[in-house]
């Protein structure tokens, strides 16, 4: 008997749970508010639209800082970085379109700007334009090869075109990225390095390739970092039936369907109870 186990961990999810996680916004804030020192008072109205957008940011009021980044544009239509933050705050809030237009414009003006790439292909990715999003994040890892964000979604990118061996691929380089950088809990937290999404795609991706073994250790290092997660325990729980393994299977599942994991409890039904 086979059971379908869930899915992946998608861009749409991680954004919702991490809202900045389409630009290290914190670096670009620190950078942006320390602009007008240096400015003539002609461009001051832009300035200060443009640092009360990135107020209302790190309140989370998104529509305000849209309206404030207007207002920057239309005082001084060549000050790029109110495009670049209104692309952001438009894409926080679902403006995949309006992000898009200004993000277009910005890898023309800069095309050497990773960020640009990377946050264009979320976009693409939350629309639907994986092929596109793949490109974006090609880009931006050849700009910067150690960027282990792009390498990760890019990975979520070719699993949705199921491309699992490239998938594979970019999972690996983002771990072993993280393994090898120094980095705070803080910054780690960024890169969904302490979070479960990234072990637990990769498990996923193994459980696609019928690699069990080692997707069971995924899941296991997903559950490590976050206990609470119910696709892992059932993933795994999956993957052990597939192994013959029906006593640590049936714990897990157990555990997902405390959890919340309705799949789960139909599982247990199917093949424990009958």
């Amino acid at each position: 008997m086979s059971f379908r186990f869930y899915n992946f961990v998608s861009i749409r999810e991680l954004s919702r749970k991490q809202r900045m996680k389409y630009i290290p916004m914190t670096k670009q804030w620190i950078l942006l508010l320390l602009l007008p020192l240096l400015l003539s008072s002609c461009q001051f109205k832009s300035r200060q639209a443009n640092n009360r957008g990135l107020v209302y940011m790190q309140e989370s009021q998104y529509e305000m800082a849209v309206s404030e980044f207007n207002e920057a544009v239309r005082e001084e239509p060549s000050y790029f970085p109110a495009y670049y933050n209104r692309a952001v705050a438009n894409a926080n809030i679902g403006r995949n379109k309006e992000a898009l237009l200004d993000f277009n414009y910005l890898a023309t003006i800069f095309p050497d700007h990773a960020d640009t790439y990377f946050n264009r292909g979320v976009v693409h990715e939350n629309l639907g334009n994986f092929a596109q999003a793949i490109q974006d994040y090609s880009e931006t890892v050849k700009l910067r090869p150690d960027f282990i964000m792009a390498y990760h979604y890019r990975g979520i990118a070719r699993f949705r075109m199921q491309d699992y061996s490239g998938a594979l691929e970019d999972y690996n380089k983002a771990l072993t990225l993280g393994a090898n950088t120094t980095m705070d809990v803080l910054t780690a937290k960024e890169f969904g390095l302490n979070s479960s999404a990234l072990y637990y795609n990769r498990g996923v991706v193994l459980q696609k390739l019928g690699d069990l073994s080692h997707a069971i250790q995924d899941y296991s290092e997903a559950i490590r970092i976050d206990p609470s997660s119910a696709r892992a325990y059932y993933n795994r729980g999956v993957a052990r039936i597939a192994l013959s393994q029906p006593r640590e299977a049936l714990a897990d599942l157990e555990i997902a369907s405390r959890l919340g994991h309705r799949q789960a409890d139909q599982v247990i039904r199917d093949y424990f109870r009958n």
